[in-house]
């Protein structure tokens, strides 16, 4: 009996505090999210390339091309897609003008394009479709 009395009071104890931290850090969190200024909340986008012949057709099977960059166009700055040579994905990439390009194979490449991310421009899929022209010597 004795022993029940007692794990019943540490039970007790236990889920008390538990709960008190629980409140307590969900109080603590929306001061902290809200602390910033507006003009410090930054958009990003993500942004999938696409290739089409010179005619406009879309480019299938595979491609010599040895993967994508981005240029931001008023930093400079250069991002690459994930960690794989064919990546066509850009994610979270920031607000801004961006110069889009291939690196070229040995005998094709595809034309650069410049093209400004907005939420006007994003797709179903939460994606933002840069389309590139792809030519072969």
């Amino acid at each position: 009996m004795r022993k029940a009395l007692i794990l019943s009071c540490l039970s007790a104890l236990f889920f008390v505090q538990s709960h008190a931290a629980t409140v307590s850090e969900n109080a603590a969190a929306p001061a902290v999210t809200t602390a910033q200024p507006a003009n410090k909340i930054s958009t990003t986008f993500n942004v999938r390339i696409t290739l089409v012949d010179i005619y406009g057709a879309p480019v299938t099977g595979g491609s010599g091309l040895r993967g994508y960059w981005a240029q931001n166009v008023a930093t400079g700055e250069y991002y690459y897609p994930g960690g794989q040579e064919d990546e066509d994905k850009f994610e979270n990439l920031p607000a801004g003008t961006y110069t889009f390009g291939a690196y070229p194979g040995n005998w094709d490449g595809a034309v650069s394009k410049t093209v400004t991310l907005s939420s006007g421009n994003v797709g179903p899929d939460g994606y933002i479709v840069v389309t590139l022209t792809y030519w072969v010597e």
